[in-house]
């Protein structure tokens, strides 16, 4: 893929407003100039599937079934801003802009495998953007209610850290001045903030019982959530920032990650803090916490990167854990309107994350 230039407003190519603007000519322009398919290549028909409904909280998936031919792939993954208040919420915390970077920049640069991008556009004057990626429809997509296996999350984090050890090489350092650090002031601001409501509406709606050293953090949470952000910014590295099981392909060993709508800079631990808590159900999780930091710094050795202290990211592994409760929890502000199965995954993961914050005592690094 080219670097995708953003075009003018009136330009054949401006990216459209919606998946009815993905037409024929449109989609034929772009392929052409972006994924440098021949001149030849054109695209006589396109429909558009809607995909992941239940699950695409702050974008719209479709799959579009392509007709032509000289290379044009049968099938393509659009990915486009939701219409909800989702896209106010992701405009402040400039997350399709994240995404379109991560794509532009650092996707094929960095050793974390993606789909293929045909086309990363993004308008100048609004959060319009289009995604054009290769469709891993013949992929497993994981299941993140299900949850991942420990093989999977061993390599899901084999993975996190290539990414994480690329981005603090000199070379690299460009690569994160578009992304915002974890511990922004919108997070700070919006983020932590809504945590109460939603940490309600768990109580009211899970009818769980919450350990009483995890629920008398959570009623502090605001307070509190401070000193998480500022220890879990004390590295930089690129992070994920959302890498959950749904956002990972697998063929056999092999593994391609998507989203990266909450790519921001940070400790690495982070990520594999996020991964672990929530991503694992808690009976497979149990247990190999501390091993799986320990890989995790063991695979960053491997790359060269050796100043961080088992220590240290086991501090940082404690705080990532209560902190990123967070994003399930205030999620659930939106319960009125969503999805049965998205109600289901959030107090699940909400769960998880409680479950190991008990678990390993993460609120005990608060002091």
């Amino acid at each position: 893929m080219t670097s995708g230039d953003v075009t003018d407003a009136g330009s054949a190519t401006a990216v459209p407003g919606g998946v009815a603007g993905l037409t024929p000519q449109w989609l034929t322009a772009v392929l052409r100039t972006d994924a440098g398919l021949p001149d030849t290549a054109t695209v006589s028909e396109v429909r558009a599937e809607r995909i992941a409904a239940d699950s695409g909280f702050s974008s719209l998936l479709y799959r579009l079934h392509l007709t032509g031919g000289d290379g044009l792939p049968a099938t393509l993954i659009a990915k486009l801003p939701a219409e909800s208040e989702a896209r106010g919420a992701m405009e402040l915390l400039g997350g399709y802009r994240r995404e379109i970077a991560f794509y532009r920049d650092v996707a094929g640069r960095a050793p974390l495998d993606t789909p293929r991008v045909y086309a990363a556009r993004m308008a100048e004057d609004s959060v319009d953007f289009v995604l054009l990626l290769e469709d891993l429809r013949d992929w497993d997509n994981a299941d993140h209610l299900a949850g991942l296996s420990m093989d999977r999350a061993r390599l899901a984090v084999a993975n996190l850290a290539a990414l994480h050890a690329w981005s603090v090489e000199p070379a690299n350092a460009v690569a994160l001045q578009s992304f915002p650090s974890l511990a922004t002031s919108v997070v700070r601001d919006l983020l932590v903030p809504a945590f109460a409501p939603g940490w309600q509406i768990y109580r009211d709606k899970s009818g769980a019982a919450v350990p009483r050293r995890v629920a008398r953090f959570a009623d502090r949470f605001a307070e509190m959530a401070p000193q998480a952000l500022s220890a879990l910014t004390e590295h930089s590295m690129l992070l994920h920032g959302d890498i959950r099981a749904d956002n990972m392909f697998f063929d056999g060993d092999r593994l391609k990650i998507v989203d990266f709508q909450f790519a921001s800079v940070g400790c690495g631990v982070a990520d594999i803090g996020y991964l672990v808590s929530q991503g694992l159900p808690s009976e497979v999780r149990r247990g190999h916490d501390e091993s799986l930091v320990r890989q995790y710094l063991g695979a960053l050795r491997d790359r060269g990167v050796v100043s961080y202290r088992f220590d240290d990211a086991w501090r940082h592994y404690r705080f990532a854990v209560a902190y990123l409760m967070v994003l399930p929890v205030i999620t659930l502000i939106g319960w009125d309107t969503l999805p049965e199965r998205s109600r289901a995954l959030c107090l699940e993961l909400t769960a998880r994350a409680i479950a190991t914050a008990d678990d390993i005592d993460a609120m005990e690094v608060f002091g």
